[in-house]
Order: structure tokens, then sequence, then C-alpha cells
């Protein structure tokens, strides 16, 4: 039985890659060895026999991958299943723990708690990079084990420590986000040198190739040179010597771009800076962006934004597969022209034909960006990934349209993925909503007596107001329940204010003289205006009624408000 065949077929396989053999997982310590290299070492009996206990698992991961394939999974995504699936039996062998149908959940939960060691306590691995690794693993023996319930992956996560990871996200800074924007912008100045110095004329040229860019800065290509500060004349041998200047020469008319691989690494470095260009320009992601073929497209206004369109032979209809700012069209050309000046699109249909130096990757095998990464890395650059770029797109759009809406189209994702995967809180986008919420609304400040004023310093008297009543002024805590602009607090504290002001007004009273023209004294008014409120705030509700009744009780027991309490004393001091 254990003779039986364990490759996955139906995996795309590159020219120098091995297939996927799960005979592999048969034999202890087998997964700490390269693929390329464990055959030939199983066959020869370093790994000795097949671990019995192991074969009915195995046969089981073997349906299980099968199925997936069969049933249409991508293979991006089977790949990424079994090489998480191999690290994790890794482990497992270099810690002795048994793997066996009935005793891999248990090997499974002790991994889970390494993880977990490693992200809370050696803290060398993140959260989340632990924790979509131990899911991922864990969906896998879920499928293959038939383990039951909805998702018995998720059910085998709860029995773990390993818990999912806040989606909480920190807010930005001011200063933050201006380095994030800066170093975007540095990386892009940095991209555009790239594409458009490395024409062919200089890629056919001598080597190293150093390009400037912004405040003097300079980055050097080197090609295939090991060391391209070398100083050639400093070189005793004159064959070391004569190899050196010809490794450096530019290339004869004759010598084609690919007949050996010297300048396989500079074409690269345009074509991943012209990719990166092309993420951060349409927000395609990674994967979309490289699988669109060189063809002929079709170019279409959208006001400010052309829409691409692929164009079929005899038709003109054809279907949109990007949009763009229509200043990068003539960038994009540019790119079209070089691709077939350098023969590329000959040689490869995509878009983004990257040279692998002899080696034809599977096409499903994901691009890392290699070249490019290393030329930044060499140079003291900062590379932001695609990711990060397709982030900071989104979070800088809506910082300037201030529309989610057309964010969300233009990213093509809906509103809710784009707040929950991509939109990062900002403090200054914040403050200016914050602003903006206020504004809508009627601004407020402190009067002078009880309650708020929205008048910003303009008073105005309400029309019932008798004449002799005290002429609001933002001065006069008095004027100011006579003034259109005056607005209640329903608190107790605010009962408890005009209860106290209404003691002052009284006492205030008390030592007036009337005089033989019947004068109405301002503080009457204000005593009736007092009462009035009171009255209203009582009757509004039960719970008003009761903030009332205690705030006239306390005055009654000599307890007033600090606002009022100073000049009460004053006044019954007089008497």
């Amino acid at each position: 039985m254990t003779n039986q065949d364990l490759i996955l077929k139906g995996m795309m396989v590159g020219t120098h890659a091995e297939p996927w053999d799960l005979r592999v997982l048969l034999y202890k310590n087998a997964t700490s060895i390269k693929r390329n290299k464990v055959n030939e070492l199983i066959d020869r009996g370093d790994f000795g026999d097949v671990v019995i206990d192991r074969v009915s698992l195995v046969y089981l991961l073997h349906n299980m991958f099968t199925n997936l394939l069969v049933s249409g999974t991508a293979q991006r995504t089977v790949n990424s299943y079994l090489e998480k699936l191999w690290g994790f039996l890794r482990w497992v062998d270099s810690n002795d723990l048994p793997c066996s149908e009935n005793t891999i959940i248990s090997s499974f939960e002790a991994w889970t708690e390494h993880l977990v060691d490693r992200v809370f306590h050696k803290k060398d691995l993140k959260h989340y990079v632990a924790y979509k690794r131990a899911s991922t693993v864990a969906n896998v023996l879920a499928k293959a084990l038939s383990m039951p319930g909805n998702k018995p992956g998720h059910n085998l996560m709860l029995n773990t420590r390993l818990t999912r990871p806040s989606k909480h996200k920190s807010s930005l800074s001011t200063q933050a986000d201006k380095q994030n924007l800066a170093n975007t912008f540095e990386f892009g100045k940095a991209l555009t040198a790239i594409c458009q110095k490395l024409d062919l004329v200089t890629v056919r040229g001598p080597v190293p190739i150093r390009l400037s860019f912004g405040n003097d800065k300079i980055i050097t290509i080197a090609g295939s040179l090991v060391d391209p500060d070398l100083d050639v004349s400093t070189l005793r041998r004159s064959s070391h010597r004569t190899r050196a200047i010809k490794a450096r020469q530019a290339l004869s008319d004759g010598e084609s771009l690919f007949e050996s691989n010297k300048r396989s690494n500079i074409l690269n470095i345009r074509i991943g800076a012209e990719l990166l260009i092309f993420l951060a320009q349409t927000g395609m992601n990674l994967a979309q962006a490289d699988s669109l073929k060189s063809e002929d497209f079709r170019w279409q206004s959208n006001g400010e934004d052309y829409d691409v369109f692929r164009v079929y032979k005899g038709r003109r209809q054809g279907e949109a597969i990007f949009s763009c700012y229509n200043t990068y069209r003539e960038h994009l050309q540019t790119y079209f022209k070089w691709l077939n000046d350098t023969g590329l699109k000959e040689l490869d249909d995509r878009l983004f034909p990257f040279i692998s130096r002899g080696i034809i990757p599977a096409r499903c095998s994901q691009r890392t960006l290699g070249s490019i990464r290393i030329l930044f890395k060499k140079n003291d650059l900062k590379f932001i990934n695609p990711s990060e770029l397709r982030n900071t797109r989104v979070n800088w759009l809506i910082r300037h349209t201030d529309d989610l809406n057309l964010t969300a189209e233009q990213m093509g994702h809906t509103q809710e993925v784009l707040v929950r995967d991509y939109l990062r809180p900002h403090h200054q986008r914040a403050t200016s909503e914050i602003i903006s919420f206020h504004n809508s609304y009627t601004p407020s400040i402190e009067s002078p007596g009880p309650g708020v004023c929205i008048g910003q310093n303009r008073p105005k008297k309400i029309t019932s107001a008798p004449d002799e009543a005290p002429i609001p002024d933002c001065i006069s805590p008095e004027g100011c329940i006579f003034c259109t602009h005056h607005r209640d607090i329903m608190s107790p504290d605010y009962c408890w204010k005009l209860a106290s002001h209404l003691r002052l007004k009284t006492l205030e009273l008390g030592e007036y003289k009337p005089s033989e023209k019947n004068y109405t004294h301002p503080a009457c008014l204000v005593i009736n205006r007092i009462n009035l409120k009171l009255d209203a705030i009582a009757r509004s509700s039960s719970i008003r009624e009761q903030w009332v009744v205690e705030s006239r009780d306390s005055i009654r027991s000599g307890h007033y408000h600090p606002q009022w309490s100073g000049f009460i004393n004053l006044l019954e001091g007089m008497k």
C-alpha cells in the first residue's frame, strides 16, 4: 500500500522545480531536506523505513489536496497550504512528537503553544503571522480528517490559546504620516528614474549603471558584476584585468540581450519598477497585474481617468481590465515601446515578463520582485511592497476626496472591505471630521449668566421682553436671560444655578425703596423670568421636576451654588 504514487497531479511545476510528493511525509525528518534532494536520499535509504503510523494520515492528506485541485482551488492557495503543512510537520519531527491520524491533533495543539511562546515571550514572530500559519494548517488537518461542523478548522483553533489578533488599528500621528508619505514620494522618484533612464541604449551600454535622482542621490545598478566599484587597473594578472574590462563593456551590435545572463538582472529591475508604478497607478493587486498579457489596448477617456480595454480581433468591443490616471498613459505607452525594442514582447506574452535566468517558473508561482528589492537594499533606499503601496493609495484618496464611496469604486472594493482592511485611523482626518461635525450644529459658549450662549457675542433682546428688562450686553448675567441667543441646560446643576440667581435677585429687590412713579424694578422682571424657566423645566418631566424641587430646597437650607454664593452671603450680611 505504501508504494502508491503520492505525487500531486495537476500542480503546475517550473523547469527547475520539484513536484509536490507527499511520500516525503512518510519518513521521519524528511521534511527538513530540500524537495529537489530529498527523494534521492529516501531512495538511498538515508531515512530508513516508512513510519507505518503515518500512512493513513498521509493518504488522507493526499486525497484532500487532490480534491482541492480537482474542484478548481487556486494553485497558489494549494501551494501555500503545502508549504505551511511542511513547516508544521518539520517542527513535529524535530520535537519527536507523534504524527498519526489519531495523534496529529495533539501535536498540532503543542505546535500552537510553541507559536504562542514565540509571539508573546520570545517575541520573534508576529501575532498575525503565527495565527495565519496555524489557522491554515488547522483547515488542512480538519478537511483531511473530515472533522464535523461548518467551520471545522475554526473550531480546531478555538481549542488552542492562539487567538485571532485584534483588528484594532492604531492611529497615525502627524509626524508618522508625513514620514510615510515622504518615503512613498522618494520611492516613486526612484522608480521613475529607473524607468526613464534604463532605456535600450543604457541597458545595452557599459556597466555598472549609475542613475541620479532627487537631492544628488545615486542608484548603482551592477548587472552581473560582483564588485561594481572595482578599480580594474589594480588587478595584477592581465587575464583577470581583461576579463573584468570585458564584463564591463557595452554589448556589441550583433549581441542579443538574451544570449547570456549579463543583462537579465538589469531588465528585471526595469520591469519591477514598471510593475510597482503600475500597481500604484491602477490600484490592482500583484497577482492580477502579474497575469496580464501584453496585447493591444484601447483607451477610453473617463473624465480625468482612462479606462483601458482589451481589444479582440475583428471587433472594437472588449472588456475593461483596468483604469488609470490620464497622465500615466504616456508613461505606459513608453514602456510598451521599450518591450518591443528590447524584444521582450516576442520572448514572453506577459505585460511584465520577468526573466528567470534559464529557469521557467510555474504560472502559479508568486512574484517576489527580488531584483529591485535587492537593488534598493544595496543602495540604502526604503522599499515599499505592493500591499503598502495599495494601502497608502487608499488612505491618500480618502483623505483628499473625503468620499468613501468614490474611493471604494476606484479601488474595486465595497465600502465595508475598504474600512475593514485598508482604512487607517489618522488624527488629522479625525480632527477635521470633529470640527466639521461641530460646525454643522449651533455652536455654544458659556454665558455670563446661567446656561450657554450661541450668539458669538452678538446680543439681541427677545421681542417679548418689557422695556424695563435688562438689556443683553454679554456682560450682565441678568441680560442673558432676556437674550434670543440664551439656551437652557437640562441638568440639576443648571436648576441650582437658576434658584441661586433667583435668591440673589430677591435679596437685591428687598433693598429697593419704591418711588412715587410706580417704577418697576428690573429685579422683579428677572425674578419672574427665572420662575417661568424653573416652572417650565419642572413641567417637562417628573425627573426634571425633582431637580427643581431639590434646587429650591437647597436655597431654603442656605446651600447656594458657588457661582452666586459669595454675592448672596454679602447681601445677607448687610441686613
